[in-house]
């Protein structure tokens, strides 16, 4: 199995490649800098149907390649959460506000409806998701955001979108949600790596994952300055010889995160 996460600046893309040859897409954000989408990238790696794409955030920067991409490979499935439709995405958004790609998604949730009539095999990985409630628990694209727990032997990776900390708490009144928790060991950062992504009740109870990644561009913001804050909640390991507890992608890259039954590997730069 592996996990690529690419450099998508201030937005989200990662990749998901199962033991038996499906591909997965966790939000489809692209590198206006480079011109990197997963709408070139992937069909030129061979790669013309993705089994499902997981949308973490209905902002523009986790779905600014969706309307390309849908064109470029057949998508299976949308995940998203499921009580935000449509026409609440675009109230929500505003007719100003709303960039193709989370357009599109409004578009594709008219024709992707109803639920997945058979689980597929996706060669030992599971997938746990939790969000929120629009309208009567949030009501912000933020914390409507889906929790998105990646399971396979011996590793487990969240990718929480761009939660903040009232969403955060709102699902820790979960028991289901402290479970999931408990055994991460990737952590991909909230909103970025801003501040107001960062919960400390998620670490009462001394759980702290192996890795945290923050998907982000330069420094925008003195809210997105908290690597220190996330590298006392993390347990690390050595990476090119160096002990390592945080990665980006803005000083290190793509990540590749390789993994077979009971053992992973993580790599960056390629």
């Amino acid at each position: 199995m592996q996990i690529r996460i690419f450099d998508v600046e201030h937005g989200g893309c990662a990749l998901v490649t199962t033991d038996n040859g499906q591909h997965l897409l966790i939000d489809s954000g692209h590198n206006s800098t480079t011109g990197w989408r997963p709408s070139v990238y992937l069909p030129q790696q061979g790669i013309h149907a993705l089994e499902r794409v997981i949308v973490t955030n209905m902002d523009e920067d986790h779905a600014s390649d969706l309307h390309r991409l849908r064109n470029a490979v057949h998508i299976g499935a949308i995940y998203r959460n499921p009580t935000v439709s449509a026409e609440a995405i675009r109230y929500l958004k505003g007719q100003d506000d709303i960039g193709p790609g989370i357009d599109a998604l409004a578009d594709m949730m008219m024709t992707f409806t109803g639920s997945v009539p058979v689980v597929p095999d996706l060669g030992g990985i599971t997938f746990d998701f939790f969000w929120n409630s629009y309208p009567h628990e949030f009501q912000d694209e933020n914390n409507l955001s889906v929790v998105c727990f990646l399971r396979y032997p011996g590793l487990n990776v969240c990718f929480p979108g761009d939660m903040e900390i009232a969403g955060w708490r709102t699902l820790w009144e979960r028991p289901d949600f402290r479970i999931a928790m408990s055994d991460v060991h990737i952590l991909v950062a909230s909103h970025h790596g801003r501040l107001n992504g960062c919960c400390p009740e998620l670490y009462e109870y001394g759980w702290k994952p192996q890795v945290t990644i923050i998907s982000d561009s330069g420094i925008q913001y003195a809210t997105q300055e908290t690597v220190a804050w996330y590298r006392a909640r993390t347990t690390g390991f050595t990476l090119n010889g160096k002990f390592r507890r945080v990665i980006t992608t803005r000083r290190d890259g793509r990540i590749l995160i390789v993994a077979n039954p009971g053992q992973a590997v993580l790599q960056v730069g390629v």
